[in-house]
């Protein structure tokens, strides 16, 4: 059985390195291609460092939600929502453990985050361009590709909205 815990709550059942192993294997399966340079792998062994550290922030700040999905003690993934601003509102991280795809994981993760973020709001996220399976995810759950969007992302990524429900 899945749970969902948020922010301190979902911190305080982490051990240290938690975070970081979980978004290793996360984007070791989702964010490399052949055609990558170096420099574009470095950046995304980033993510990977600053992982920890960017679910701590957001469970401690307001405009944010860390929330974390365990299966038994075990973090099978998290989301990050980001309301930046009233009318901007980003799924900002969403990582699932290989283990875990296909699973309910992603898309309770998903609901959660988008429900936090207010499911009647317009909302943004972006993805490795590559991605493709990501992608067909985030289109079930409303977004589309916004094609005039740029991204300052050494790795190639694509901007995804998904417009006000009413």
């Amino acid at each position: 059985m899945i749970e969902l815990v948020e922010d301190a709550g979902a911190l305080a059942r982490l051990a240290p390195d938690d975070i970081a192993r979980l978004t290793d294997s996360a984007t070791a399966a989702t964010f490399y291609a052949a055609s990558l340079s170096d420099e574009q792998i470095a950046a995304n062994k980033r993510i990977i460092t600053i992982s920890t550290a960017s679910c701590a922030a957001a469970a401690a700040n307001p405009h944010q939600a860390f929330i974390a999905a365990f299966d038994h003690d075990r973090l099978a993934g998290f989301v990050i929502s980001t309301r930046h601003a009233e009318n901007d509102r980003e799924l900002d991280w969403l990582m699932v453990h290989p283990d875990f795809h296909g699973t309910a994981v992603s898309r309770l993760l998903m609901e959660r985050g988008i429900a936090w973020l207010g499911a009647d709001q317009p909302m943004w996220l972006n993805v490795i361009a590559f991605n493709h399976r990501a992608i067909r995810f985030y289109e079930k759950f409303g977004f589309a590709i916004d094609a005039a969007a740029r991204t300052h992302h050494l790795v190639p990524h694509v901007i995804m909205r998904r417009p006000a429900i009413a």
